[in-house]
């Protein structure tokens, strides 16, 4: 059984860069585990100290039962596939992928039954005897991998290992990856800054920024609950609105007023605020564009329907995104109808109050 623990690890480089903040995380046996975050956040610094190629300045390293924080990456029987593609370019495609384990070397007769069996799971038997400048992108990227897992690596550690690859040559891949990681039951940490990469293929996902873990779950989990505006906004596409609005009571309904509109709430969601916060305090609305509707019947009215000026539509063949101004934001609303409207023309809309989510602007944390 091979787990990875990281026990409270932090990272800083000199003179005072906080690159790593005290992140406790805990990988599972076999699992495709996904570190997701912008540039900068330390998700690629997490992946090295895994590795050995970075020491944490603070905290440990486990790789199942050992603890590993003081060996060289040799000694953690773990591979890693970068996002440059590394290979030895006077090597043709079978040297690549037999070198690590000629290094240790292994007999010629075992270095050659795993070097093809590698190559036919990743299916590029056909290219052994080519040198890397005579493959494609996509073709190289599979050497990289085949190279990483020939030597049966406890963990598997990859490095935004799509990025350089055309969109879609990066689809085919992702499924290709997630397929030879579950044949191969191989325990994965994976690090991209894709939110799409990281939700098609993880079993679970920390989502990480400046240094921190701000939430760790499946994909479902991060998508439906998420506990912080930036989890909320950096997960979605297109990503979650957020308007600002003041959270009230009038009459016998809990409200949340905007400029020019007003949204009713339930009494069990304006409680839990109300409890949280108090009476009318300013609180972030969110809502994703796939739950806002669009009023067709012009007369109707009832409850939370909204005016708003469309700014610009995006038809995207399958779906169309609609850009809408709600009072000084904008707002994107996506729909699977075919519909167009101008630029400056008046839009009704409908927010539907189970869908949304309510944030604290000060902590930023989500109230409901």
């Amino acid at each position: 059984m091979t787990t990875v623990e990281l026990d409270h690890i932090t990272k800083i480089f000199p003179p005072k860069t906080v690159a790593v903040n005290d992140i406790s995380l805990k990988i599972r046996d076999g699992e495709f585990f996904v570190l997701l975050g912008p540039s900068g956040c330390g998700k690629t610094t997490t992946l090295r100290i895994v590795a050995g190629l970075e020491k944490p300045t603070k905290g440990r390293v486990y790789i199942g039962d050992r603890d590993v924080t003081e060996l060289p990456p040799r000694k953690r029987d773990v591979a890693m596939v970068f996002q440059t593609y590394a290979l030895y370019p006077h090597m043709k495609v079978y040297d690549n992928i037999a070198f690590p384990l000629k290094v240790r070397k292994m007999p010629k007769d075992e270095v050659d039954k795993r070097v093809r069996e590698i190559a036919s799971l990743l299916g590029i038997e056909e290219l052994l005897d080519r040198y890397p400048r005579q493959l494609s992108g996509g073709q190289q990227q599979r050497v990289a991998l085949a190279r990483a897992l020939v030597r049966h690596p406890k963990v598997w550690l990859m490095d935004e290992p799509l990025s350089n690859l055309d969109a879609l040559l990066r689809i085919r891949m992702r499924a290709e990856i997630k397929r030879i990681q579950k044949e191969l039951k191989i325990t994965t940490i994976y690090v991209t800054h894709d939110q799409v990469e990281a939700m098609s293929m993880a079993d679970r996902i920390a989502v990480m920024n400046k240094g921190r873990v701000l939430q760790v779950g499946s994909p479902r989990e991060i998508y439906h609950k998420p506990k912080t505006l930036f989890v909320a906004g950096f997960i979605g596409t297109p990503p979650m609105n957020f308007i600002n609005v003041v959270f009230g009571l009038e009459k016998d309904h809990y409200v949340l007023r905007g400029k020019t509109f007003k949204i009713i709430i339930s009494d069990e969601m304006g409680r839990i605020i109300e409890k949280k916060l108090g009476v009318d305090k300013e609180v972030v609305l969110g809502i994703r564009p796939e739950h806002i509707g669009i009023v067709e019947d012009r007369g109707r009215r009832e409850n939370n329907i909204v005016e708003a000026e469309v700014y610009v539509v995006e038809p995207l063949g399958t779906e169309t995104i609609i850009n809408v101004k709600l009072d000084d934001t904008i707002v994107k609303v996506r729909t699977i109808k075919e519909v167009m409207f101008e630029p400056g023309s008046k839009i009704k809309l409908y927010i539907d109050p189970q869908r949304i989510y309510v944030f604290d602007p000060a902590t930023e944390k989500v109230l409901v």
